[in-house]
């Protein structure tokens, strides 16, 4: 049985605690693994680590790194399960990316779930993060003592935050797997583009990270693909270099964005990060881009 908060849902107008109650729901049965799911009004992931007393540096993001890797959240849940039960620490991961509907964490055995909610309300800096339990978390296992009382005692959002949460979820879930179809798009699109050398993106059969990415996420790969440069190409571009394509980017939305990366060894890498818009723009807007960088080699 999945869960969800009812706190931040009482002594506020009907509608609005509704729309609260449900949102949690939504998310506690995409974590799977029997979680508890809140939404609390915070500036942010690291801001929500800290007021629970979580270290903000231990916090796992499933899919990061440079170049994009997935992290098999199975793995660390062995590895936290293979320490004596009075010297475990809770396994903390960030799903800001993927939300908790593209990657179950509870159910991979994740402790804690946090999420910023920008992507789901399309805007930065929305001021609302998800917060999810599972239920040996929720028992007070695996270092996780009072976290629940920790977690339902946080601030709630205000009834227009929670209204603007409710309208956004009604097409969430398409836009996310929309940007998840067009990220495939890109990166077989960029795979075959000679300004590349090479693409990271968990879903081709041959990364690195795909059966990682299968086994952890839901509903596609992730918005998110890398790829590094073909010699020579992208040298002259600033290291803070970024770009909006097709139409102005927002968190969630239909336009994309592209920004410059560099790995451990000093190469770089373009990362595109998919909005839920038409793919054939995506990829002209890819051309272009690429085109213009091998034209200033």
């Amino acid at each position: 049985m999945t869960d969800a908060t009812l706190d931040g849902g009482e002594g506020r107008g009907d509608s609005a605690g509704e729309a609260l109650r449900d949102a949690c729901r939504t998310f506690a049965r995409a974590l799977g693994g029997r979680s508890r799911a809140w939404v609390v009004a915070a500036s942010g992931v690291a801001d929500v680590a800290r007021e629970l007393g979580l270290d903000a540096g231990s916090v796992a993001t499933p899919l990061g790194g440079v170049p994009l890797a997935m992290t098999d959240v199975r793995v660390l849940a062995r590895r936290r399960d293979a320490r004596p039960a009075d010297e475990r620490t809770p396994l903390v991961l960030d799903v800001s990316l993927t939300s908790a509907l593209g990657c179950p964490a509870g159910r991979l055995g994740a402790d804690v779930a946090l999420a910023s909610l920008d992507r789901v309300v399309r805007r930065r800096d929305c001021g609302m993060v998800m917060v999810g339990l599972r239920r040996e978390a929720l028992q007070g296992r695996n270092g996780c003592e009072g976290l629940a009382d920790a977690v339902a005692a946080l601030p709630a959002p205000d009834d227009a935050l929670v209204c603007e949460l409710a309208r956004s979820m009604a097409d969430y879930d398409q836009r996310r797997r929309t940007a998840n179809d067009n990220a495939q798009v890109a990166a077989a699109f960029l795979r075959c583009h000679p300004a590349v050398a090479e693409v990271r993106y968990p879903g081709l059969t041959d990364d690195p990270s795909y059966e990682a990415g299968a086994a952890n996420l839901e509903d596609g790969f992730g918005p998110l693909v890398d790829a590094k440069f073909a010699q020579g190409v992208g040298r002259d571009l600033a290291r803070d270099w970024h770009a909006e394509l097709c139409g102005s980017y927002v968190p969630g939305g239909t336009a994309s964005s592209a920004r410059v990366l560099q790995d451990d060894s000093g190469a770089l890498w373009l990362r595109v990060e998919c909005g839920c818009g038409d793919p054939k723009e995506l990829v002209v807007a890819l051309e272009a881009l690429l085109g213009s960088m091998g034209k200033r080699v």
